[in-house]
């Protein structure tokens, strides 16, 4: 496969993980702020409620997709497989440096640099001992950034084996997007067991998520030498919409006691002009 169509197939992947992401990363903002600004959210509890139905549905269906197993279907598994197909495309380190020491010419490879997440470790325990007894001698903290050098070859067998540790993962979401999203199960519609048979977490949601992210971020920024983004700059500015609408009540508030206020001084002048009125027309009155 050429380069191009590689870069191409990795942006499409990239999209949709990034879509979810989004998608996932704003539903939680909703169920954070749910407590905190109740009243703001029940000005308008209709739109609220459907917007996160829809970006349930809309997160689902996407992640879905990425790992989807349907015959014409193109998943990130089949993405790895068919860059571990072509990994003549690709650099086997990051570069080579040449240099010169005591007259005698040197090139050395310069290995790609990986932070293990959480879900990784696993596959590197001797890495991982050897880190922590580090950090324990140095009095670094525990949760220290754990750096290992990968060529490209171990990169792509890492991202395999996180793909086969979420395959249970991948099998519920497919089924719960083939009985209850993408089609009407006869059974599902009667019972509705399938989703309580195909459980799904929301850390699984973002496990299935942040894999396809690292797979595309990685293959696009060996190709095209630059990190794509994975989500929006401005992703978390649902509070600050919620902010503005809890400032907006109190300034109503504000308002509305201004204008009550108003309200009370205007009947006060009016009630005193007509006492001045009433005494103006007895004393006009009164017999000399």
């Amino acid at each position: 496969m050429e380069k191009e169509k590689l870069i191409k197939i990795a942006k499409k992947l990239h999209q949709e993980a990034f879509d979810a992401n989004a998608y996932y990363l704003i539903m939680q903002q909703y169920k954070e702020c749910r407590s905190r600004y109740i009243d703001e959210l029940n000005i308008s509890p209709a739109f609220y409620s459907v917007v996160y139905e829809a970006l349930q549905k809309a997160c689902f269906m996407e992640v879905a997709k990425l790992y989807d197993k349907t015959r014409d279907a193109f998943s990130i598994g089949d993405f790895l497989e068919t860059c571990k197909d072509n990994e003549k495309i690709f650099l086997e380190c990051k570069e080579f440096v040449e240099y010169t020491c005591d007259g005698q010419d040197y090139k050395d490879e310069v290995p790609y640099q990986h932070i293990l997440k959480e879900d990784e470790k696993i596959f590197y325990k001797d890495e991982v001992k050897y880190h922590s007894d580090i950090f324990r001698i140095f009095g670094m903290p525990e949760n220290s950034d754990i750096y290992v050098n990968l060529t490209f070859h171990e990169l792509l067998d890492l991202y395999i084996k996180k793909i086969n540790s979420l395959k249970k993962v991948t099998e519920n979401i497919r089924m719960q997007r083939n009985k209850v999203y993408a089609h009407n199960d006869k059974i599902e519609m009667i019972d509705e067991s399938i989703v309580d048979q195909n459980p799904i977490t929301y850390p699984q949601i973002k496990q299935a998520i942040e894999c396809a992210l690292d797979i595309t971020s990685m293959v696009l920024g060996i190709l095209e030498e630059t990190q794509p983004a994975k989500t929006y700059s401005n992703i978390d500015d649902l509070e600050n919409t919620l902010m503005l609408v809890k400032k907006g009540e109190i300034y109503q508030k504000q308002e509305e006691e201004k204008e009550l206020l108003d309200i009370k001084e205007m009947a006060l002048c009016e009630r005193e002009k007509l006492c001045q009125q009433y005494l103006q027309k007895i004393h006009t009155n009164k017999p000399s």
